[in-house]
């Protein structure tokens, strides 16, 4: 039924949306804050399958990759854009002395993005995971 609803922290079926949740205490927030059984025109929805933080973490070898194997493809998407961009700025400017005082940071900012997208990922499959109630 489309009037089902779940709570937003513990997923618990309640009885009245306006109400704290009988289960984990989470405040009523009046329907906002909290996901529907049914989804919206009849679409399916997907439950979550447990997903490898570790294995996402070696993904985002690939820049982006971990974020798309755990369903944030906008995220992983900005992920590969910010490092691409930072490296071919960077060392496109490394060719001329001038450039090098700019070219240098960039490289090493898109260095310190690529580690940043690796942790990024693993802390993220590990908040769905919780999330989840795995």
């Amino acid at each position: 039924m489309a009037s089902e609803v779940l709570c937003g922290r513990c997923g618990a079926l309640l009885t009245n949306p306006v109400a704290p949740c009988p289960r984990c205490g989470a405040p009523a927030s009046g329907g906002a804050g909290y996901r529907y059984a049914a989804p919206p025109y009849g679409a399916t929805a997907r439950p979550y399958t447990r997903k490898s933080p570790w294995v996402a973490a070696a993904l985002a070898v690939i820049p982006g990759m971990g974020h798309v194997y755990l369903g944030q493809n906008v995220k992983g998407m900005g992920f590969f854009a910010g490092l691409v961009g930072l490296q071919f700025l960077g060392f496109d400017l490394d060719l001329s002395v001038i450039g090098a005082a700019i070219g240098v940071p960039l490289e090493l900012g898109g260095g310190t993005l690529w580690l940043y997208s690796i942790v990024d990922a693993y802390r993220t499959a590990r908040r769905l995971e919780a999330e989840a109630g795995f």
